[in-house]
């Protein structure tokens, strides 16, 4: 862990000399944000989602009329081709409910046409809730361990590229398992694959300001922990009896300033990640719901091979069954982090309010006083719950959820089954 902690210090080195003069000064995690958000708003514009771009005389994202006509020529195009290509397998009988990858990947055509009306309808209040968004000022003041840096930028990595690159790997098998003439890298695994990293586009912007957010709160966490523990051991009895009251009060001041700069931080923080969820839920609802069937549909699939070949004595493909059973299990992983990076956030949130529960103000200055009521007003007033369109929250029951979904609807689809094919003999 040392080791790769120094050649990625080492490389962090290396970039800050490639950075412009105005960036230098930003802090290692603030560069590291930077560059993924540099990336993500790149994605956007390119896939068509995003109607502005960054100004950089003005200092603020604008709307863009060269973008705008780009992103509608990218919207049509794709709505146009993949609309006439599912057409066509469907009206040649060439898919069929047997065709999982295929399905799950073209259901994600209708979210991504979804997502670019919503995201371009809403255009105006994201540039604007981006230029209100005082992110890197916040970063900035922050001392954020390299450790818990790295930790967090790995975590979004691996949902945002390491997944696609598993789904285009094993889709890339199946279609040559399928098509064994075309090549691992046709035209076909790509068009096929498409749909999936669009529709996840918006759902991987949500995700990464869900891990900037908690980067944020557990910094403010850590340092009101400490401040909790000075001002507790500066009213215990022993130094009271060493200090003068003039020091005391002094340093229920200084406390008191670093606690109001924790509170308007904090009441960014869970304001603009609650207030974001609004421009993804959309999506996020979707796709939920596109995962649902997908997953349902495939298991259905894999036990229906199953029965056939028992029952049946119909020859059962191995390898395909593998293949189509890692396909699925990705969107399930994807869900898995989504729910926890959100219960992080959660837990979080409840642990600077337990953290000022813990203050003791019998003895305590009145301004210090006054600063941690006004902290815990913000902290308890502030109902932190991400649930996209008001339909479920966002935490670790939401997993148990889907999982008992799927499982509901297998149960009764195997059941259906098994009589249809029992009452035939």
């Amino acid at each position: 862990m040392r080791f790769v902690l120094r050649k990625i210090r080492r490389l962090l080195f290396a970039w800050q000399r490639l950075v412009p003069a105005k960036f230098r000064w930003y802090k290692v995690h603030s560069q590291l944000v930077l560059i993924c958000l540099t990336i993500i708003i790149f994605f956007n514009i390119l896939f068509g989602v995003y109607l502005g771009r960054f100004d950089f005389r003005r200092r603020k994202f604008v709307f863009s009329k060269l973008v705008t006509a780009y992103c509608f020529a990218m919207a049509s195009i794709f709505g146009a081709y993949y609309i006439w290509h599912v057409y066509k397998e469907i009206s040649i009988g060439q898919l069929s409910r047997s065709h999982t990858i295929e399905i799950y990947c073209y259901m994600n055509v209708c979210v991504c046409l979804i997502n670019y009306v919503t995201q371009w309808e809403k255009t105006s209040q994201i540039i604007g809730f981006q230029n209100s968004v005082p992110l890197f000022k916040i970063l900035n003041s922050l001392d954020i361990s390299l450790k818990v840096v790295i930790r967090s930028f790995t975590y979004s990595t691996i949902k945002t590229f390491a997944c696609p690159l598993i789904e285009y790997g094993t889709l890339s098998l199946y279609q040559k398992r399928a098509h064994p003439e075309l090549q691992w890298t046709s035209f076909a695994t790509a068009r096929t694959m498409l749909p999936v990293i669009v529709a996840n586009q918006i759902n991987n912007c949500f995700f990464g300001g869900l891990v900037i957010a908690d980067l944020v709160l557990s910094s403010i966490n850590q340092q009101l922990e400490n401040i909790v523990k000075e001002a507790n051991m500066l009213q215990t009895p022993v130094q009271m009896g060493l200090q003068k009251p003039y020091y005391r009060m002094r340093r229920f001041c200084e406390l008191a300033d670093g606690l109001d700069e924790l509170a308007e931080k904090y009441y960014y923080c869970a304001i603009l990640s609650k207030g974001y969820l609004r421009f993804t839920d959309w999506s996020m609802v979707l796709s939920l719901l596109m995962n649902l069937i997908g997953i349902t549909l495939g298991f259905y699939n894999q036990y229906m091979a199953i029965a056939d070949h028992y029952i049946n004595e119909e020859p059962f493909d191995f390898y395909l069954a593998m293949v189509v059973l890692v396909f699925l299990s990705v969107p399930f992983m994807e869900l898995v982090m989504v729910a926890r990076i959100s219960n992080q956030m959660l837990r979080e949130t409840r642990k600077t309010g337990d953290l000022l529960q813990h203050i003791d103000l019998q003895n305590a200055d009145v301004r210090f006083k006054q600063v941690v009521h006004s902290f815990w007003l913000h902290v308890s007033t502030i109902d932190y719950k991400l649930m996209p369109m008001g339909l479920l929250e966002l935490n670790t029951t939401l997993v148990n959820s889907v999982f008992s979904s799927v499982t509901g609807f297998l149960l009764i689809l195997i059941q259906s089954d098994l009589t249809l094919r029992f009452s035939l003999k």
